[in-house]
C-alpha cells in the first residue's frame, strides 16, 4: 500500500500540492498544525486520505505523522510544505520568533525526515522540499528566515546522495512571490516588486509551484535528484 505525505497541507502551496497530487497513492496523509486548516483541502480530495494535526517542531508531532504510515504501507513521496515567515531587524525579533522560525523551517524537517527513513519506501520514492529564492538572496529584514529556508535547501540537497541507494530522490522547488496569506503585511510593496524584477510579470500562484512538485514526483527521470527548480518567474535570472 502506498502513502503520500503532505506536511503544511493547509497552507496554500501544500494545499495545492495535494490536490496535484490526489489519488495517486492507496493513502494521502495531510499534516499541519490546525485541524481548521486542513479539512478544506481534505474535503475536496478525491482520494483516500487522512488528516494528522501535528507540530513538527515537536517529538509528538512527528511521532504522529510517521505512525500514520503503518508498517503495511510503504512511502512513496514526502512533501516539505510547512513554514513560518519572519521579517523584521534581527535586532527586533523576539528569541521566541527566532527559534520557532528555524524549528518549523529547517529543524522539524530535518528530523521528521530522520524518523521517517526508519520506515518503509517504495523504488523511486521522493522527497520534496518547498524551499525559496529568497534561500539563495541576501535581504534585509529577512536573516532568520531566508538561513531556515537556506539551511532547508541544503539539507535536501545533501541528503539525495545518501539516500540515492535506497532508491530515494531528493529535490527541491523554490517559490518566488506567490499568492497566499503567507505574503502578509508586505503584499502590496511585493506586489510593486514584482512589477518591476519578475521577468513574467506577475505573482505565481500555489498551482504554479505545485505543478512542479507533481513533475518531479510522478514525471521525472530517476537520475533527476539533488536539484533545485526555482518557481518564480524567472526574478533569479535577472537578479
Amino acid at each position: 500500500m502506498s502513502v503520500g505525505i503532505v506536511v503544511g497541507a493547509g497552507g496554500g502551496i501544500g494545499s495545492a500540492c495535494a490536490r496535484a497530487l490526489d489519488a495517486t497513492v492507496d493513502l494521502m496523509v495531510l499534516a499541519g498544525r490546525s485541524k481548521r486548516g486542513l479539512q478544506p483541502t481534505v474535503s475536496i480530495l478525491t482520494g483516500k486520505a487522512a488528516m494528522v494535526v501535528a507540530d513538527i517542531t515537536t517529538e509528538a508531532g512527528r511521532e504522529g505523522i510517521a505512525t500514520a504510515v503503518v508498517d503495511t504501507e510503504e512511502i512513496a513521496w514526502l512533501i516539505l510544505a510547512s513554514g513560518v515567515p519572519l521579517r523584521g531587524p534581527l535586532a527586533q525579533l523576539a528569541p521566541a520568533d527566532i527559534q520557532d522560525t528555524l524549528l518549523t523551517n529547517l529543524i522539524g524537517p530535518a528530523l521528521l525526515i530522520r524518523r521517517l527513513l526508519d520506515g518503509r519506501w517504495l523504488p523511486n520514492a521522493s522527497i520534496i522540499g518547498v524551499g525559496s529564492i529568497s534561500a539563495t538572496r541576501s535581504l534585509p529584514n529577512r536573516s532568520v528566515y531566508s538561513a531556515s529556508k537556506a539551511g532547508l535547501e541544503h539539507l535536501c540537497r545533501s541528503l539525495a546522495p545518501e539516500v540515492a541507494p535506497r532508491g530515494i530522490r531528493v529535490n527541491v522547488v523554490s517559490p518566488g512571490v506567490i499568492d497566499t496569506p503567507f505574503l502578509g503585511d508586505d503584499q502590496p510593496a511585493l506586489r510593486e516588486w514584482v512589477s518591476g524584477h519578475v521577468p513574467m510579470g506577475r505573482v505565481g500562484t500555489p498551482d504554479d509551484v505545485a505543478a512542479v512538485v507533481r513533475y518531479l514526483v510522478l514525471e521525472a527521470p530517476e537520475y533527476v535528484t539533488g536539484a533545485r527548480i526555482a518557481v518564480d518567474g524567472g526574478a533569479e535570472s535577472v537578479s
